[in-house]
């Protein structure tokens, strides 16, 4: 089947079942491969760049498929058709796009989620901080026996202040308390709080690329008190962690281009069932 491009709004939540072909495309089998997952968290190159990269960007993920791949910081407008949509439409992914921009906005800003699994629940939320607010995007997937809800996030708020950023993850904690049915959650975000301010923030959750066990630094990695930027968050009751790599695009005599990280995690909590509606 075709990956459809959806975009969600605050107002809507709905239920999909999105049965996605992915013969061929798995990843290489390993005696642990059915309880692990891979998760990747990027930023694309801007619009000046992205017509001439877009398909080396297309050519990496398609030799990684990610299981799941958050896209931030997202622009279309009737001039710029979603660039997040057009790579799943290659990858043959779905493609939801998170935004709180109305319909009727020509020019939207937001999140990309895209999975190559099959959805099971999926919905959107606002975070709000003083006189502002960002979407948030969710997904739960079933992964070979295991369920994960997936969380799509970016706090960045503008102005970048630390009472906007504790309000919005306060929604952001409430929300998946509310929404992860029991079953293990990742957070794939974009964060302007530093490091410590994060974990305390979103307690119960490790930072991918910022675990203790990490074997190597990552490019774009921030020192203490600086934006922790891009990541996934994991819960450590249901995870441990495998590696984090860096993506990024090389460039002939030049400096790499970075897109951000793909992470491996590997599921510790036993498999999900799929709960039918009532």
């Amino acid at each position: 089947m075709s990956p459809s491009g959806k975009t969600r709004h605050p107002q809507r939540r709905g239920l999909a079942l999105l049965l996605l072909a992915v013969a061929g495309n798995a990843l290489s089998a390993g005696p642990d491969d059915a309880d692990t997952m891979t998760a990747a968290s990027l930023r694309l190159p801007d619009e000046a760049q992205w017509a001439a990269q877009r398909e080396r960007v297309r050519g990496l993920l398609a030799q990684l498929l990610p299981d799941v791949i958050a896209i931030h910081n997202v622009w279309q407008s009737p001039q710029q058709p979603n660039p997040a949509c057009w790579l799943a439409s290659q990858l043959d992914y779905a493609c939801d796009f998170v935004t709180a921009d109305p319909p009727s906005q020509p020019a939207r800003h937001g999140n990309a989620l895209l999975t190559r699994h099959s959805v099971i629940d999926d919905g959107t939320t606002l975070l709000h901080g003083p006189d502002q607010f960002t979407a948030a995007g969710m997904q739960r997937l079933q992964l070979g026996r295991h369920l994960v809800n997936v969380y799509v996030v970016r706090i960045h708020p503008q102005p970048d202040q630390q009472a906007a950023r504790e309000h919005q993850a306060a929604d952001l904690r409430a929300w998946i308390a509310s929404t992860d049915g029991g079953q293990p959650a990742l957070i794939v975000g974009d964060f302007a709080a530093p490091t410590d301010e994060l974990v305390r923030q979103l307690p119960g959750f490790q930072p991918a690329r910022r675990n203790p066990s990490a074997r190597a630094a990552h490019a774009g990695d921030t020192a203490r008190g600086q934006s922790h930027g891009l990541d996934v968050l994991y819960q450590v009751r249901n995870f441990a962690d495998v590696g984090q790599r860096s993506l990024k695009l090389g460039r002939d005599g030049g400096t790499p281009l970075p897109l951000g990280l793909m992470a491996t995690i590997r599921f510790t909590s036993a498999p999900g069932k799929v709960v039918p509606a009532p």
